[in-house]
């Protein structure tokens, strides 16, 4: 018995060092709120919550360090909505250094980081409330199968690019081959960015997005907006299949903190043209959010057009604890 503890505690040590070369952090945020849907009944529901680990580790190589992130979303509410328990969200590992950044994985897209993520504002519940209008959504959001690249900082210059290998999963019905190229410049609190990507399913149809992006911050107030440009040989929209769709979204938002509490807002307007369906929808929303060291509460409403199929007003009372 002696022996055992011993021979336990040797082991330990040794694996000590071994452990601390790995910088691990588990982090998460729980979300849960009550959403009211117009001409539906209020319900608990939750509100995005995801929990993960990421970091780095010594790879004994000189300027460059091994990476890994994991995410899982963890439903807070009813078990048989928003995926399943500790649904697939990110999981990539690479490595960085003064060179840049490399990961292969499942991962978000630099279309998605710098034209979609500025305007996203609110804390989202469902793509028809907080991302209604993100055109890179399908294609270039937590992406399997991707590789990525981006630049260290060139005194506030960036690149990116990311491409998929035989992708497959929730983002799209077939599976993709797609590039991306982005680029972004940030300078006293002005970050301008623009992408270009494509993705190709195995039917041979094609899906080509570009957007550019601004974000402006002076002491309390930040200002973003952004355009989108979508073209889709083929394109599924409520029960059809849209041939040569094309979709514009211009975007902007303004957000104003006092102290530990924001208010924000955002406005935004679609156009959709194809062989069957032509249309043009409008969207906006408001809320304010209460910080309380890590943990936050909100209040939140979006406003669909009358004409939207896909989208109903909401409001959304929401406690959010992050860690």
């Amino acid at each position: 018995m002696k022996k055992s503890i011993i021979a336990l505690a040797v082991a330990g040590a040794m694996t000590a060092p071994m452990v601390a070369q790995a910088d691990a952090t588990l982090y998460g945020s729980f979300r849960i709120g009550v959403t009211a849907v117009k001409d539906a009944d209020a319900d608990v529901s939750d509100l995005s919550s995801r929990v993960g680990i990421k970091g780095d580790v010594d790879l004994g190589l000189e300027d460059t360090k091994g990476l890994f992130h994991w995410e899982a979303n963890i439903n807070t509410a009813d078990s048989d909505t928003y995926g399943q328990m500790f649904g697939k969200r990110l999981g990539y590992a690479g490595a960085k250094g003064d060179w840049g950044m490399a990961a292969i994985g499942r991962q978000y897209h630099p279309h998605y980081l710098l034209i979609n993520a500025p305007l996203g504002i609110f804390n989202p519940g469902s793509g028809s409330y907080g991302e209604r209008f993100f055109l890179g959504n399908s294609n270039h959001k937590r992406v399997d199968n991707t590789l990525t690249y981006a630049s260290p900082n060139l005194s506030g210059f960036q690149f990116f690019v990311a491409a998929v290998v035989d992708g497959s999963g929730d983002d799209a019905d077939e599976d993709l081959d797609g590039h991306n190229v982005a680029a972004k410049y940030s300078v006293n609190g002005l970050t301008l960015a623009a992408s270009i990507a494509t993705t190709e399913a195995d039917s041979g149809d094609e899906s080509d997005v570009w957007g550019v992006s601004v974000k402006y911050k002076i002491n309390a107030l930040e200002m973003m907006a952004r355009y989108e440009d979508r073209e889709d040989d083929s394109l599924s929209f409520d029960g059809m299949t849209l041939a040569d769709a094309d979709q514009d979204v211009w975007e902007a938002g303004v957000r104003y903190t006092v102290g530990t509490t924001s208010f924000y807002g955002r406005f935004s307007d679609y156009e959709l043209s194809s062989d069957l369906v032509d249309g043009d929808l409008q969207q906006w929303g408001i809320g304010v959010q209460h910080k309380m060291g890590h943990g936050m509460v909100f209040l939140e409403h979006v406003n669909n057009d009358s004409e939207d199929v896909l989208a109903t007003d909401r409001t959304v009372a929401g406690y959010r604890v992050d860690f």
